[in-house]
């Protein structure tokens, strides 16, 4: 309890940045803006954790900075933006403190902020974002859309095994195969059935399905209370009898 109510007081002390003129962070007259690619080191709630870096970016519209605690190169012809970086994610709201350490490795002649900042920073294709979202969405769904509602474990292996090779869907429990075949409980091969003029689909779809239950059958190895084929019941097992050393040598 009593580390709830110092959490809660810590977070209540918590300060955002300070912009001059009250302007967003992104401003050419913010602080944060003209801080970019210079050495800061902040301190972060709720642990008081200090992080020093290269201040990469700054968001106004994530509220959030990134900061680069990768540390100086020893060799002191390399540059910071040649090497790997560790990049944090810091929002606003966790910042206790930010001091500023050193003006960091800018594009010679540059005016403060992103543009003369090292690493340089590209603008964000927000229509490339978005197809990108829209397509990981559209995968989701369709994986989705192929996992079988109330249906049996065995019942996913053979819809999985058939849609390997064949367009599959799923209506309620019954497998769809190339929009012509359907396959009911319990999936054998006498559930295949198909509308007269369709019935040239079910002879390779009964083959797909064939392979599929003999593959079973051949890694489930003999069920319990059955010996495998060409073995005797109750092998028993042959012991070399010794032979007695012979009289006389």
């Amino acid at each position: 309890m009593a580390a709830d109510h110092k959490r809660q007081a810590t977070a209540g002390k918590i300060a955002t940045p300070k912009v001059a003129g009250g302007k967003d962070v992104t401003d050419s007259d913010s602080i944060l803006y003209k801080a970019v690619g210079a050495r800061i080191k902040i301190t972060v709630a709720p642990y008081n954790t200090v992080l020093e870096g290269t201040l990469f970016t700054t968001c106004n519209i994530t509220n959030a900075i990134a900061i680069n605690t990768t540390p100086a190169p020893p060799n002191p012809s390399a540059t910071i933006s040649s090497q790997p970086g560790d990049y944090h994610i810091i929002p606003f709201a966790h910042i206790l403190n930010i001091e500023l350490l050193g003006a960091g490795e800018r594009v010679e002649g540059s005016v403060p902020g992103f543009d003369g900042a090292l690493p340089s920073i590209a603008k964000v294709d927000l229509d490339a974002v978005r197809a990108r979202e829209e397509a990981t969405i559209r995968k989701i769904k369709e994986r989705d859309a192929m996992r079988g509602r109330g249906v049996s474990r065995e019942a996913q292996e053979i819809f999985d095994a058939l849609a390997r090779t064949l367009p599959c869907r799923w209506h309620n429990t019954d497998i769809i195969v190339n929009d012509a075949v359907r396959i009911s409980k319990p999936y054998s091969l006498e559930d295949c059935k198909a509308p007269q003029e369709k019935q040239q689909s079910i002879p390779h779809v009964k083959k797909v399905l064939e392979n599929f239950f003999a593959k079973k059958r051949s890694g489930a190895g003999p069920q319990q209370g059955q010996q495998p084929q060409g073995q005797a019941q109750n092998p028993r097992v042959s012991v070399a009898t010794p032979i007695a050393p012979r009289k006389g040598g």
